[in-house]
């Protein structure tokens, strides 16, 4: 009966670990636009106040990971995030505006 106890969790927890984190279609309706962002000090600062303190609830903030990689490449990232620390709407464009600030410029 054990055996079969943790066989089931254990099937559970692969299909929990295998499922896609953020779709396309759920980051465009979560996270907005680089173009949407506010671009206000007082928004980015408010997102770095969030980023530091829920980020770092589950793990250290990465801002060497954000620094590396553009805004259109974190933003999928933001969707899963934002999720699971329950950010409201404000919350997640202070964040986003934050992210943005410092995520990696692409040179055109």
């Amino acid at each position: 009966m054990k055996k079969a106890i943790i066989g089931v969790y254990l099937v559970l927890a692969m299909i929990v670990a295998c499922t896609p984190k953020a779709s396309p279609t759920v980051t465009e309706a979560i996270i907005p636009q680089a173009d949407e962002l506010s671009k206000a000090q007082t928004t980015i600062a408010a997102g770095e106040v969030l980023f530091t303190t829920t980020c770092a609830r589950c793990h250290k903030p990465k801002h060497e990971a954000v620094a590396s990689q553009s805004y259109e490449e974190l933003r999928p990232i933001l969707a899963s995030m934002v999720r699971k620390a329950k950010l409201n709407k404000d919350e997640i464009e202070q964040v986003s505006a934050y992210v943005w600030s410092h995520a990696a410029k692409s040179e055109k």
